[in-house]
């Protein structure tokens, strides 16, 4: 089965699944060995179907959140379009991919995420994916009695809510108590609300790359900050099982 998929946590989880990926989106990078030679057919909220038709896909894969409703009521081939809003949705999800590609290894890994979700942890901050960085805080500031602020952008600063998968994968951990959290999905937050409530900054290497502004950001708040990797947070799939899987 051809194979378009304009997802890139499902990009990546497909092709080490050996799922025959004819296509990707610009945001598709990994298996970074692996992509590199798949043509480039549109981007998230994109896509350029003149380029997907000299690819004859059997199915197009879509999500329902990294993509767009236009782009699934335009799609002229069969598509199956997931909805991952949770870590907890990840084992369904799997199981309908595989029964859409006939693939055992999508059920494998299914299973496995059943298996790592069956006991909710209680993890110390030490097990996050932080990334070093000059102008990051003392890891110790973790360990204190501030909220944690995971924010995803800047300019305007915004973070996350309760109903994503970002936040479910710290509650799994054990961080929910921590975490600010909000019922907006991903709300911005004006800079002296932020300071006002005097958090610990997780400050996430993507969609932003806070790796260059994280000097620049402590400033500006002028609050204590990390850096974190954004990828096994919220690149569900195989990414993310494999960080649980570590723990």
């Amino acid at each position: 089965m051809r194979v378009v998929c304009l997802v890139p946590s499902w990009t990546e989880t497909l092709i080490e699944c050996g799922v025959n990926v004819v296509a990707r989106t610009r945001y598709c990078v990994h298996p970074a060995d692996k992509v590199v030679s798949l043509p480039v057919v549109g981007g998230t909220k994109d896509v350029q179907w003149s380029k997907v038709e000299a690819l004859a896909p059997d199915m197009v894969i879509f999500d329902k959140e990294e993509n767009t409703l236009e782009m699934a009521e335009t799609c002229p081939y069969p598509y199956f379009a997931t909805e991952v809003k949770s870590v907890h949705d990840m084992p369904e999800a799997l199981e309908l991919l595989a029964q859409q590609l006939g693939s055992d290894a999508l059920l494998d890994l299914s299973a496995r995420y059943q298996a790592v979700l069956a006991e909710t942890k209680a993890c110390s901050p030490e097990v996050l994916p932080l990334l070093s960085g000059d102008s990051a805080s003392s890891l110790s500031v973790l360990n204190d009695n501030r909220k944690w602020l995971y924010l995803i952008w800047r300019k305007p600063f915004m973070t996350v809510g309760r109903d994503t998968f970002i936040y479910s994968v710290f509650a799994h951990l054990g961080f929910a108590d921590k975490l600010l959290t909000f019922d907006d999905r991903y709300p911005s937050l004006e800079e002296e609300w932020i300071r006002e409530h005097n958090p610990v900054l997780l400050c996430s290497s993507e969609p932003y790359p806070f790796a260059g502004k994280l000097e620049q950001t402590r400033a500006e708040l002028q609050l204590d900050a990390v850096l974190i990797d954004g990828e096994p947070m919220c690149w569900y799939g195989v990414r993310s099982l494999r960080y649980l899987e570590s723990l």
